[in-house]
């Protein structure tokens, strides 16, 4: 991608200088960007991919993607060593560990190559850039009103027992929106128990089996909330499969075309996101930013999304924007 400058030049003619404006080809440097999800194989990542690939038609930039085959933080932590060993211009990831990311940050920023975070954060110095899905207390506080909701409508009343399916036991989002939930619980209903927290990776029949495990020690539990995209399919595979469609609510985080089927046999009825593809395409602009030497307004207008990103200059967080209620109303929305 060339770009062209001005640039002066100068000739003497009869004793007197003049300046001369020519236009030369300057190239600009494509930037390489890459990007280390907590794993391959699953729509989510594969969304936000698509989102980054984009982003890098848009703003010439050359994009990597490349993740462990399990939610496993050495596998992790190993491959974004391996691509700062390659002189990428900016590295990040969506951490299977708040914490585990310290060194390879150093070692970034030693060699002159940004650091970002997205969709799961690392909490260390030197992260230049923190993207964020949504705000973190209203996503835990929107999916709990949706299970009181659905609650409300299966058993007539906010209350039951509940247990929550998550991911990795140290993804900081994760653990985020668990922390929310809770509050959202205490706070505004304290019918509804929480009985259990169990943990599935990020693997659907993992899911599925610890939710056919918490049926089985809880009969007369009432909703299960998966905490991210594999955990709510997996769980709803299991109430399916049990004959307890219609009497255990299922809901949480989870992407459109993972759930769909269920929500049109009827096993699920709402669950909660956002769009994984514009995640990965702001990542991508945002990191455009840094690479330009750009500052980032408290409201920006990024040219392909139809709304403001507002920038949280403490916390250096660039925030997508609110979660949105996916039901059969939306389902056939292609993230």
């Amino acid at each position: 991608m060339s770009r062209f400058a001005s640039c002066k030049r100068w000739a003497v003619l009869g004793g007197t200088a003049l300046a001369l404006t020519l236009s030369a080809p300057v190239w600009a440097k494509q930037y390489t960007v890459a990007f280390v999800p907590k794993l391959v194989g699953i729509p989510y990542f594969a969304a936000m991919k698509k989102g980054m690939d984009k982003a890098g038609k848009q703003f010439d930039l050359k994009v990597i993607y490349q993740g462990p085959s399990s939610a496993d933080v050495a596998q992790q932590v190993n491959i974004v060593s391996s691509l700062i060993n390659q002189g990428v211009d900016a590295i990040g990831v969506a951490a299977n560990s708040p914490t585990a990311f310290g060194p390879m940050v150093k070692k970034a920023r030693a060699k002159h190559i940004v650091f970002y975070s997205t969709d799961s954060q690392v909490e260390a110095k030197g992260n230049q850039l923190r993207v964020s899905q949504v705000n973190d207390k209203a996503l835990g506080y929107k999916v709990i009103d949706v299970l009181a909701e659905e609650l409300k409508a299966s058993k007539g009343a906010a209350k039951g027992k509940i247990a929550f399916v998550s991911g990795g036991s140290t993804a900081t989002n994760l653990n985020t929106w668990i922390k929310f939930m809770k509050q959202r619980l205490k706070d505004k209903y304290p019918n509804i128990k929480l009985v259990d927290v169990q943990y599935g990776g990020e693997d659907v029949t993992k899911a599925t089996n610890i939710t056919n495990q918490l049926i089985s020690a809880y009969p007369d539990l009432d909703g299960i909330v998966g905490i991210n995209t594999t955990a709510v399919p997996g769980a709803a595979q299991a109430v399916l499969t049990s004959g307890k469609k219609g009497q255990i609510v299922v809901t949480g985080i989870t992407d459109p075309n993972t759930i769909r089927p269920y929500v049109m046999n009827g096993t699920v009825n709402k669950v909660v996101l956002w769009n994984p593809v514009d995640l990965g395409y702001l990542t991508g602009w945002g990191v455009k930013q840094i690479l330009d030497g750009k500052q980032f307004k408290p409201v920006n207008e990024v040219p392909g999304l139809d709304h403001k990103i507002k920038y949280d200059a403490k916390t250096k967080t660039l925030l997508l924007g609110p979660p949105m209620v996916i039901d059969k109303s939306n389902i056939q929305l292609d993230f």
